[in-house]
């Protein structure tokens, strides 16, 4: 679980070191990732930056920065925002030849924010370096359907005065996007980041309700009762959501999309539910997180199996967890299911003894929850 709980401050770590580097024109030494406590401390007051020249020989800057070399990701600060409200500060700020004895103000605008953010700042030795939490409008973050660039202005007041304004440009992405890996520059290699996958898994789709009442309709089973009745009783009840989304017409299409607009970061166009069941058509992951989202919702405890190249999925055979049940999700609507979890029993004894090498991973949806990686939220076609 300790896992769980550090990758998402490493991923904010990261991500405001590469945008800071970059955006400086310089390669990046090696950065000291974090450790249990925040990347950037909550409070407004700035931690102290870079020394200052002699005050009033030189006019006050402002420098902005963003993380990921200036890439936002919108299901990071959606599916974290709550439970990690250090990820909203994906800007960082740098001041420098600040007057003493002066007020200073800061000022951040932006069409992605709810209102312009005006903080003080206390700068006693004439600089500062601060990232602020932002006051993101994740409505329209959740409507964010592709790449598109926003601008950031920051304003350093002085007495009531505009003394030095910092223009930014961002690329915002899609909200399909899940950040699969970081390169971490201390030690060259990626950080897997597949938990952030466990945002698309949405176990409180209101689609999820209407493929049950199909199951039991066509007589594929009685009722779901998660792990009551043993874990036959509970297979069965995959096989039936595997024979009613078959009967939708849902089958394996090989396509994944990776953005490809920072070599730091390594990304995948991910299917929401409903999208899937729309299109007809998902790929690996596509599948795993639909069938991962009506497992956890009639009670059992799926997990996510990444290996490199690939994603299946599966469940544990006791709701406190034991020996995980596995299917491919590539052979819907082209095999049964028992040919599905003979393959994905295949898959699962290559995969476990990888686990904690590269791009092998198991992401256990409960403990994401626990750790407070949540669902991205439903919203009906054409208001995405």
């Amino acid at each position: 679980m300790t896992r769980y709980a550090v990758v998402p401050l490493l991923i904010l770590a990261l991500g405001i070191r590469v945008g800071m580097f970059v955006e400086r024109g310089r390669l990046p030494p090696p950065p000291v990732p974090r450790r249990a406590a925040p990347a950037v401390a909550p409070q407004a007051e700035a931690s102290p930056g870079p020394a200052p020249a002699p005050a009033n020989l030189e006019a006050p800057t402002c420098e902005i920065t963003g993380s990921f070399q200036n890439n936002i990701y919108p299901s990071l600060l959606l599916s974290f925002g709550v439970a990690y409200p250090e990820y909203t500060r994906c800007l960082t700020l740098t001041l420098r030849n600040l007057p003493q004895a002066s007020s200073l103000q800061l000022r951040i605008e932006s069409d992605l924010f709810l209102q312009p953010l005006q903080i003080a700042v206390n700068a006693p030795d004439g600089s500062a370096a601060l990232s602020p939490e932002l006051p993101w409008n994740y409505e329209l973050l959740r409507r964010a359907t592709q790449m598109e660039p926003h601008s950031f202005v920051a304003t350093l007041f002085v007495d009531g005065r505009s003394e030095a304004q910092a223009p930014l440009v961002c690329t915002v992405h899609s909200v399909n996007e899940a950040v699969s890996r970081i390169f971490n520059w201390s030690t060259e290699q990626w950080l897997d980041t597949s938990v952030c996958f466990a945002a698309f898994v949405n176990e409180d789709h209101p689609l999820i309700n209407s493929l049950l009442q199909e199951a039991m309709a066509a007589r594929y089973v009685r009722a779901f009762t998660g792990y009551q009745f043993g874990i036959q009783s509970a297979a069965l009840q995959v096989q039936a959501i595997w024979e009613t989304l078959a009967a939708r017409g849902v089958s394996y299409v090989n396509v994944a999309t990776d953005s490809g607009t920072s070599a730091n970061v390594s990304t995948q166009y991910v299917r929401f539910p409903d999208q899937t069941i729309r299109d007809r058509g998902a790929n690996c992951v596509d599948a795993s997180v639909l069938f991962a989202s009506i497992l956890r919702r009639i009670g059992l405890r799926p997990v996510l199996l990444f290996k490199p190249g690939h994603c299946f999925t599966g469940f544990y055979d006791a709701p406190e967890g034991g020996h995980i049940i596995a299917f491919e999700t590539t052979a819907l609507g082209s095999s049964t299911f028992a040919a599905a979890m003979d393959e994905g029993s295949k898959e699962l004894q290559a995969t476990l003894p990888y686990l904690g090498s590269q791009q092998y991973s198991v992401v256990d949806i409960a403990v994401c929850r626990q750790q407070g990686i949540y669902p991205i939220s439903y919203r009906p076609a054409g208001t995405n």
